[in-house]
């Protein structure tokens, strides 16, 4: 066992579930904690610093300035909180007081997704309403374009978000969603917390965007967001506002500085390989194993990024469990297994390669093989479903301290 987790009595944990807050994100990258304990020890002017990280990081990600938050989600908050105040300091104290101000922000219904905490109470968080347009699955073109028409005077921006939460099907894609919005002259905000390919969404003509540091470049905690100038300066002004509550520290600004730019010097062709040769191992152990009621397939990522995930289909008649029981034993095992849980009530879920040490795609394997055979003696219990899941999940949130 890794003597960090022995000395703190905390669960290892092995991490299949993707980039995810509830376990820590990610592992930072060597280079970036090497960053972050070099400004640690010394003390910087903030505007300097943010200055730096504005002409370093908008270089890379093409676009015209940069500013680091305390994360994505602080980013979303701060970004309308912009578009409604613009550089007017006394809007700024003022907020979330909105009265008489544009302040709603145009959103289609299937983007007020839940990634932890909601996207609306982000939103809403600047004092902005929300203007939902179309339904959880369904938005067309003429709906928004009504909808912008019928609400012009108090529409302060529009906001997509690029998620693999996101209902999209038929919902408009990005390209025209930010075309019908030029339009009619309404900033566009892309919160694209969890994509690799940044500068893509500047190329589409987003006003706005927000990412995080801290998950696919392994930055400390941060959230970076970029576009056009005459936005990102009003996004730091939050920092005499609201944001004053989500600033972000020196060490976080400075190892996203490196984080994006050791992002973008990555050698992706290694990573791709690495990932393949994880999916083949666990494809070559469950076909020896043949489990009865296991079926696995190889699903790209839903919003683009180069990664491939193996999903497990559990069908309960033919293995005589859950899915949702293997989910929940694994996540209780020790060590402690996080599956990418997101469509478990459909009865499957992924393993995702990208945080794994070491040899820790064979330890999932074996646990789960572990697991299985509990299943089978009846030492576990095999028939959670997808509600009672749910309750087990929140279960820590109500009994915390645990």
């Amino acid at each position: 066992m890794n003597t960090f987790y022995k000395k703190n009595k905390l669960t290892p944990i092995i991490n299949v579930s993707g980039f995810m807050t509830k376990i820590g994100a990610s592992i930072a990258r060597e280079e970036n904690i090497k960053a972050a304990s070099e400004i640690l020890t010394n003390f910087v002017n903030i505007d300097e610093l943010q200055s730096l990280a504005s002409k370093k990081i908008s270089k890379l990600l093409k676009t015209q300035s940069a500013v680091v938050t305390a994360s994505a989600a602080a980013g979303l908050t701060e970004s309308v909180a912009a578009t409604i105040t613009g550089n007017d300091l006394t809007k700024v104290y003022n907020l979330p007081n909105t009265n008489g101000l544009k302040n709603k922000v145009l959103i289609q219904q299937g983007h007020l997704t839940n990634y932890g905490a909601e996207v609306g109470q982000a939103i809403r968080l600047s004092g902005a309403k929300i203007l939902k347009c179309g339904s959880k699955n369904s938005c067309k073109r003429n709906q928004i374009i009504d909808k912008i028409k019928n609400n012009r005077k108090s529409i302060t921006c529009a906001m997509y978000v690029v998620s693999h939460h996101c209902s999209d099907y038929d919902s408009l894609d990005l390209r025209e969603f930010i075309k019908i919005c030029k339009k009619f002259k309404i900033p566009t905000i892309v919160d694209a917390a969890s994509e690799e390919y940044m500068e893509d969404f500047f190329t589409l003509g987003a006003d706005i965007g927000l990412f995080s540091a801290h998950k696919f470049m392994g930055s400390l905690t941060a959230g970076i967001v970029a576009g056009k100038k005459q936005f990102i300066k009003n996004v730091y002004l939050q920092n005499l506002g609201i944001g004053r509550g989500m600033k972000v520290g020196k060490e976080g600004i400075y190892s996203s500085i490196f984080a994006v730019e050791n992002w973008y010097k990555r050698n992706i062709k290694n990573d791709l390989i690495q990932q393949n040769k994880i999916i083949s191992f666990w494809i070559k152990y469950l076909k020896n194993k043949n489990y009865s009621g296991i079926d696995y397939e190889i699903i790209p990522d839903p919003t683009g990024n180069k990664i491939n995930r193996l999903r497990l289909i559990i069908n309960k008649k033919r293995s005589k469990f859950t899915a949702q029981s293997l989910a929940h034993y694994l996540e209780k095992n020790n060590p402690s297994i996080f599956v990418r849980d997101d469509l478990i009530h459909l009865n499957h879920f992924e393993l995702d390669t990208c945080n794994l040490k070491r040899n820790q795609e064979k330890i999932v394997m074996i646990e789960m093989d572990k697991i299985i055979k509990k299943f089978k003696t009846k030492k576990l219990k095999n028939n959670i479903n997808y509600q009672a899941y749910k309750k087990y999940s929140l279960k820590n949130w109500f009994e915390w301290p645990i």
